[in-house]
């Protein structure tokens, strides 16, 4: 899906360190390592923004290519993921920008192989939750997504979100809350 040829011919600047450089700095061999082990996650968290799996590929791409141009910004008292989720979460929102500016964020939550116990009223509740949260608006749907979906921890949702982590953690409490308001009123 993705490729990194593109990465290895960019111009090699300041944004590569050079191999002697502390360890916990990504050269360019590190960063293809972490492209193929974030690649498909973020392409998932990219899909539930765009709808299309094209168009989700393609941010992913865009993604990766920034990261690569700025490694130098990257700060490594934080996670890759969040750094990376970060970029991924504004480029999502720069390509949408003009396209929709008034639309809800649409999400798909990727199919996972059912298990051979599980039962049709598991699937029904799982699928009438899905449906509670998109009713939700968008930052309760983004943090209980990058919470439950993506496995994310507090401190990358925060950093993701450019909040604190008191404020992601109350959004959390107040996303529970509306979804637990919206199952009560549904419930006979």
């Amino acid at each position: 899906m993705m490729e990194t040829a593109a990465m290895a011919d960019a111009p090699r600047d300041s944004a590569v360190p050079p191999s002697n450089e502390p360890e916990g700095v990504i050269d360019a061999a590190r960063f293809t390592v972490l492209v193929e082990q974030h690649q498909h996650r973020l392409c998932n968290f990219l899909h539930r923004y765009t709808g299309n799996r094209h168009d989700a590929e393609d941010l992913v791409q865009d993604t990766f290519v920034k990261a690569f141009r700025h490694l130098h910004r990257y700060d490594n008292r934080h996670t890759f993921a969040a750094w990376l989720y970060t970029i991924a979460r504004r480029t999502a929102y720069n390509h949408y920008r003009d396209r929709r500016p008034t639309e809800q964020l649409a999400f798909d939550v990727p199919a996972q192989d059912p298990a051979p116990d599980a039962t049709v009223e598991h699937a029904d509740r799982a699928a009438s939750v899905w449906d509670d949260v998109r009713q939700l608006k968008s930052p309760y749907q983004e943090v209980l997504l990058m919470k439950y979906v993506d496995d994310l921890s507090i401190a990358e949702i925060a950093r993701i979100l450019g909040r604190t982590q008191t404020g992601v953690k109350i959004l959390l409490f107040r996303a529970r809350g509306q979804l637990r308001e919206r199952q009560a009123r549904t419930q006979p």
